[in-house]
């Protein structure tokens, strides 16, 4: 429904002050200029509401696009400009309000206060905005609301335009893993760096594995009657003694999140591991990662090159948008209204409108796979039995959708996944591995089965290493709205919640040097370098 401008509320204020005023005052003709003003306001104001249909009617169109530089990659709080284009087909002047965004929550948009955008008769007017995304990983602009002036200004209609867009911004460290390349680095110094000889892949005689051909490969190293045995190229991955093999274990359960704003500590770990495939880059080294949660969420084992380190930071980006049906808590009918409720407000579609419940599922099991059918990240697993239910997930994954996940009061469920991505991080290993476990050790309560994973790892010779991001850095920034008292009360509340974690993890460092592994505490500016060359220190005895 349409709303009075600011204009017309004042209009409308002393409208009723001149009514109210000639009747208390028996004064005939300011009462009835009065309500002449409130009959006009009131007629205005109508003739406002039918503005949204007759714009649908004639077409009247809304586009926005982002401005793509060659080579540019988008990272966390740097703006992005969106370009907006209104093509008007009436041949009246249109007056609009500037755009309102539906963002999701991990965008930021400072929307212009009492600008106006003028579209002259069959024109078209364009403009630019800016959002800033706070985090790395997929974000979605669903829609933007604009407002329509209706006669004399008096009344704006509000207009909706649905055009969903996908960002996708990576770690402010990913341009040394996607853009660098391996220099070759000294025996020596490599020894220097990790404290030991480790194998590394390059011209040695002992083969590692068989690797599909890549863009790049020397001829040397193909072999050919694999090769001709497979169908296809493969590439000899060699070893020398030189080379570090390291393993990034990184908790992407519910204790990790909370803060949309770019300041959670998952957001921490994606940075963490953008860092450690730049330095991978350069130093040739090889990397893989581990995620986990109350299972291993993701693996990807070591390798090296640029190629396999994008790979190691695309994964981990996609951790924060985690919809398994195991790891999430939300039931069947909740997911259901959530999409349901997504199409009633975005394209005004009632899926369930004249269907029964079950016609209205697949219904809107169509409605979700036509929106999503060519998007990469929908094709990708979904941990979920009911095929209606995983096309419902993958459409949340694909706009934005948060799902809340599921927290484990007990304590057992994380420490099994842990032990479980302990073990996942160093199979089938032919070398000693180094293992940087980053967890904030949160619903930990049951260390038994990470101690016997941990003795098994020492026994192979492994190096593991924990770090736990911890701190006030984490508990998120205030609004700014916040009053001093409100400021206050929060800074008491952190304050108490920060001593509470430092003093249990005090406790679980005590509890894992007695299975001879160090932890340490990371606050958000500690860089990943710091903890990898902690990790690859020789412990003293």
């Amino acid at each position: 429904m349409p709303s009075l401008s600011q204009t017309g509320r004042l209009a409308f204020m002393g409208a009723v002050g001149l009514s109210v005023g000639g009747l208390l005052g028996g004064v005939g003709p300011v009462a009835l200029a009065g309500s002449a003003a409130l009959t006009a306001i009131a007629l205005a104001w109508v003739a406002a509401v039918p503005l949204p249909r007759r714009m649908r009617r004639e077409r009247l169109e809304f586009t926005w696009w982002m401005p793509i530089r060659p080579g540019h990659v988008r990272r966390p709080d740097e703006p992005v400009t969106l370009r907006i284009a209104v093509r008007n087909p009436t041949g009246d002047v249109l007056t609009l309000g500037t755009p309102r965004l539906a963002l999701s929550p991990g965008l930021r948009h400072a929307r212009w206060k009492g600008a106006r955008v003028i579209v002259p008769p069959r024109a078209v007017a364009t403009f630019d905005l800016e959002v800033r995304p706070a985090h790395a990983g997929r974000h979605v602009l669903h829609g933007a609301w604009m407002t329509l002036s209706g006669p004399l200004g008096v009344a704006w209609a509000p207009l909706y335009f649905p055009n969903p867009i996908v960002m996708e911004v990576q770690p402010r460290a990913f341009g040394g893993a996607s853009q660098g390349r391996a220099r070759p680095m000294p025996e020596r110094a490599a020894a220097l760096r990790s404290g030991r000889a480790e194998r590394r892949a390059g011209e040695g005689s002992e083969i590692r594995e068989l690797r599909d051909h890549q863009p790049g490969d020397p001829l040397r190293r193909v072999a050919w009657a694999a090769s001709a045995r497979r169908g296809k190229l493969l590439v000899r991955e060699t070893e020398d003694e030189s080379q570090t093999a390291r393993v990034l274990v990184v908790d992407v359960s519910a204790t990790m999140r909370g803060d949309d704003r770019g300041g959670a500590k998952i957001d921490y770990v994606i940075e963490l591991v953008a860092q450690a495939a730049r330095q991978s880059v350069a130093s040739g080294d090889r990397l893989g990662l581990v995620a986990f949660d109350r299972r291993v969420v993701a693996l990807v084992p070591p390798g090296d090159g640029a190629a396999h380190m994008r790979q190691v930071v695309q994964t981990a980006v996609d951790l924060r948008a985690i919809v398994d049906e195991d790891l999430t808590d939300v039931d069947e009918d909740a997911l259901v209204e959530t999409v349901a409720r997504y199409f009633r407000e975005q394209e005004g579609v009632d899926a369930f409108r004249d269907a029964t419940a079950s016609e209205g599922r697949l219904r809107l099991q169509r409605m979700a796979y036509k929106a999503i059918e060519h998007d990469p990240l929908a094709r990708a697993p979904i941990a979920e039995r009911d095929p209606v239910l995983r096309t419902l997930r993958a459409f949340c994954r694909s706009r934005a959708i948060a799902l809340p996940l599921k927290h484990d009061d007990e304590g057992g469920a994380k420490a099994r996944g842990l032990a479980l991505a302990l073990k996942a991080a160093v199979d089938r290993s032919r070398e000693s591995r180094t293992v940087l476990v980053v967890s904030d050790l949160d619903a930990v309560g049951d260390l038994g089965p990470v101690k016997l994973a941990l003795g098994h790892l020492r026994q192979k010779r492994h190096r593991v290493t924990f770090v736990a991001p911890a701190g006030a850095d984490f508990a998120g920034r205030p609004p700014s709205s916040m009053t001093p008292a409100e400021r206050a009360r929060r800074d008491a509340v952190v304050a108490l919640y920060t001593g509470e974690e430092r003093l249990r993890l005090d406790d679980m460092r005590q509890r894992l040097a007695a299975a001879g592994v160090g932890l340490y505490l990371a606050s958000a500016k500690d860089p990943c370098a710091r903890w990898i060359r902690r990790a690859a220190a020789p412990r003293p005895r």
